[in-house]
């Protein structure tokens, strides 16, 4: 449903009222802290002085821990499923999939996959020794959502929720006792490299890459899937029967129970490890989406307290174009910035141009997503 338009953010008061206002919000906030907060705040932070440690907690992937950084990728993929239900459920027909149904499907998937092939992949470059075919959180979206999309179809409900568990388990088990939880010793290692060397030359800079930083992606698709189920279970839960009351609980015990799990397997010797998505990491990161969705659920959709929230909006109703500005237009928007903002360049300190920068790339964005919703009005 096209939300109306009124001025140039989204206005909170003309939202729909059979329309879940949290998951465009949360939605929201994931993208603005990815494309404006760890832009702009990272060259304050070095310029007033804050310690690294506290920088590093809002802005960086440390190997083993959770930061609040790390939710960024996890948050995103379960987004995407959490619109799943709205999205596919009315392309069913009579509760059955059809060539509608699955032509939706399989053209997201594919138009996710050659775009974040673009965003990180060198596709463009058309060069095997710079192409990576999988490296990129717009593909762990296409897969889960290809997943989830199939999970949808089934009738029984305890199958339903047996997909997720039964690949948290195996993903586990596979990851505990076929390997280590090193950047070099893990399975998840093994299998990349081999994947990439059989398909790729054997000096594919992509592939030095994974080395470098221990990001893998062809054996943790086994459990990406089920961040994209868990967006896409809560959403079945706040479009229940149940009263609000009963939603909320039921979204704070999930949240909860899965935050606990990940904290026992910590404790138990499985290390959070975002790099490579450990089963801890995972479970942790579920419960966090989980806890946010909840509150965000009573805040706005039962307390109806929504003022404030068009930027954050904005960002999430455009969430994609936002992502490709960060990934594709960062450079050439700082660039053009530059170019038109020289003078004001001269006013402040040479330390202050990375924080001069990282504001005309942030406004930039915000004008190309307003210009995107003008357009999308017409």
């Amino acid at each position: 449903m096209k939300v109306k338009m009124k001025g140039l953010f989204p206005d909170p008061a003309e939202y729909p009222k059979n329309r879940l206002f949290c998951l465009d919000l949360l939605r929201g906030i994931d993208m603005f802290y990815l494309s404006v907060v760890s832009v702009v705040f990272p060259p304050v932070f070095k310029v007033i002085g804050v310690a690294g440690s506290v920088s590093a907690f809002f802005f960086e992937h440390p190997w083993g821990g959770f930061s609040l950084y790390d939710l960024i990728m996890p948050l995103f993929i379960f987004m995407a499923g959490s619109a799943i239900p709205l999205s596919l459920g009315r392309r069913l027909e009579n509760g059955r999939a059809t060539w509608r149904y699955w032509s939706h499907v399989l053209s997201r998937v594919v138009m996710l996959w050659i775009l974040g092939m673009f965003v990180q992949g060198s596709l463009e470059k058309f060069d095997l020794h710079h192409l990576s075919p999988y490296n990129n959180t717009l593909q762990t979206i296409a897969f889960g959502y290809l997943v989830a999309a199939a999970v949808m179809l089934l009738k029984n409900t305890y199958i339903k929720l047996a997909v997720p568990v039964a690949l948290t388990l195996v993903y586990g088990l596979i990851v505990h006792f076929c390997g280590d939880y090193t950047k070099d010793g893990n399975i998840t290692m093994i299998v990349e490299l081999k994947i990439l060397n059989a398909i790729l030359p054997l000096d594919n800079t992509q592939t030095a890459n994974v080395v470098k930083y221990g990001y893998t992606w062809f054996l943790p698709s086994i459990i990406f899937p089920v961040m994209t189920l868990a967006g896409s279970f809560s959403t079945e839960i706040l479009m229940s029967k149940l009263s609000e009351c009963r939603k909320s609980v039921a979204l704070v015990l999930l949240g909860l129970s899965s935050l606990c799990a990940g904290w026992v397997l910590v404790l138990a010797g499985v290390p959070s490890i975002k790099q490579f998505y450990t089963v801890s990491f995972t479970l942790q990161a579920i419960g966090w989406c989980v806890l946010l969705l909840a509150i965000l659920y009573v805040l706005t959709d039962i307390l109806r307290y929504r003022r404030y929230t068009g930027l954050l909006l904005l960002f999430g109703q455009y969430a994609l174009s936002a992502y490709v500005c960060l990934t594709i237009c960062r450079g050439p928007f700082v660039m053009l910035w530059k170019r038109f903002a020289i003078g004001l360049y001269d006013l402040f300190p040479v330390s202050y141009g990375a924080i001069l920068s990282a504001v005309g790339y942030s406004l930039l964005t915000i004008a190309v997503l307003v210009a995107r919703r003008l357009l999308k009005s017409r």
